[in-house]
């Protein structure tokens, strides 16, 4: 197959993993097929360089993209689509790059496709790199990824009488003390309920602290996973709460 005739597939670079001696597996968001692996050889000299061409959230153009077995994929060539330089430049818009990464492979199934969260994250990569004002970009891509699954949950935002807690795994208000991670306190909940569904720009216009902005990301996280997959450490929201804070 000529490169004139190469099937192109957009992906987003999530991780990559020494498979063994000179061989990785890079995991993408393919828009296609879903979270993958594919099979790259190590030792590419210059700007080229793996850790540069496939840094987490790098935005690539897989051509010759194929199947060799279930989620394990091979390509002819990997090209970024956008010069990510800030991204890989400056500390804080890396250290929202790795995260967003790491959410997306510990949330959403390998091999089935989510058309419209893999949009979500291209528009997020291109924030990070593009945007003046960065603080927010992770949440925004968490709350429209809740939007696009249809998971928005149907429960009014402020509680009713007797109400004390909101289910994150059932989106609906309880009576009962907010005990654990699933559950949270009517101060919680409204403010994760008001932005459900808001877009980048109006996310941006909302009054809350550093401290109120790390939890809705923490509780959008779990959200997600709880109707997606299951609770999983992000290991790099410790980095990333450290780098961003006042």
């Amino acid at each position: 197959m000529t490169d004139r005739t190469a099937f192109h597939h957009p992906a987003i670079a999530l991780s990559t993993v020494r498979h063994k001696d000179g061989v990785s597996i890079l995991r993408v968001f393919s828009r296609e097929h879903g979270v993958v692996g594919c099979l790259v050889r190590e030792g590419v000299k210059g700007a080229r360089r793996g850790r540069n061409l496939y840094a987490p959230l790098a935005l690539l153009d897989l051509v010759g993209m194929r199947a060799l077995k279930e989620d394990l994929y091979r390509f002819d060539r990997a090209d970024r689509v956008m010069a990510q330089d800030r991204t890989s430049a400056e500390v804080p818009r890396g250290a929202i790059a790795m995260f967003l990464a790491e959410c997306a492979l510990r949330t959403f199934d390998s091999g089935s496709a989510h058309g419209e969260v893999f949009d979500a994250l291209w528009r997020a990569a291109e924030r990070i790199e593009k945007s003046t004002a960065i603080g927010r970009i992770h949440l925004a891509f968490l709350v429209e990824s809740v939007s696009v699954c249809g998971l928005c949950p149907d429960a009014p935002i402020s509680a009713s009488s007797g109400m004390e807690r909101f289910n994150l795994a059932t989106a609906e208000w309880e009576s009962g003390p907010p005990v654990g991670e699933d559950y949270l306190s009517v101060a919680e909940a409204e403010p994760f309920l008001r932005i459900q569904g808001m877009d980048f720009d109006r996310l941006q216009t909302e009054v809350f602290s550093h401290d109120a902005r790390n939890r809705l990301v923490l509780q959008y996280v779990r959200y997600l996973q709880l109707h997606l997959s299951s609770p999983r450490t992000i290991k790099s929201w410790e980095v990333l709460s450290l780098v961003l804070a006042p």
